[in-house]
């Protein structure tokens, strides 16, 4: 797996304009989109495009949508997410998700909707904005490797007995890390294709 993230307020108009062309099918889905979300999807494309150039050598592909409405290429798996002014792109061989969550926008509760009970307590235990940024990124991924919808995040236990972090969860392995009130995970299929 390949993961490289980039700060939207670093890249250029240039290279927001490049991107743009290069994936004339995008340019209709963000005509309405707020400045700051057009930099985030544009951004997250060019890092696309730049890792596909660099992993597979191909300057030229096409993004279409599957199931779900998900963006999808017909030789790699990727992964796009962002927030705030960071944007992350995971690319691999296998299915592959990512997400990336500014721990600042946490409001505490009891209870909260997609955490199972256990899932709740963990979070609550200690540090609970980083705690649950980082189950909630964790799941967030998983949907997004496991081809699923943020409805089906709740089905996924990744909290041991113990309130610990599970490193894996139904046949996807986890990676997080944390920088600058950000919080960034991906869960890439442990199988190989």
């Amino acid at each position: 797996m390949y993961i490289e993230r980039t700060d939207i307020r670093l890249m250029t108009d240039r290279e927001y304009t490049d991107t743009e062309r290069f994936f004339p099918e995008i340019s209709e889905r963000i005509r309405n989109f707020l400045p700051e979300d057009r930099k985030r999807t544009l951004a997250g494309r060019f890092l696309l495009k730049k890792m596909v150039k660099e992993i597979y050598g191909r300057e030229n592909f096409s993004v279409f949508y599957g199931e779900n409405g998900k963006p999808q290429l017909d030789f790699c798996f990727f992964s796009i997410s962002h927030s705030g002014d960071y944007v992350v792109c995971a690319v691999s061989d296998r299915p592959v998700g990512a997400d990336i969550e500014l721990s600042a926008r946490f409001k505490r509760r009891e209870k909260y909707p997609l955490f199972s009970e256990r899932e709740s307590r963990y979070v609550n235990a200690e540090d609970s904005a980083f705690r649950f940024c980082l189950l909630w990124t964790r799941k967030e991924a998983y949907v997004k490797a496991s081809g699923g919808i943020l409805a089906s995040a709740s089905g996924a236990e990744l909290v041991t007995a113990e309130l610990a972090l599970k490193k894996s969860f139904g046949g996807f392995a986890f990676n997080s890390e944390h920088f600058g009130g950000y919080v960034l995970s991906t869960a890439e299929s442990e199988n190989i294709l």
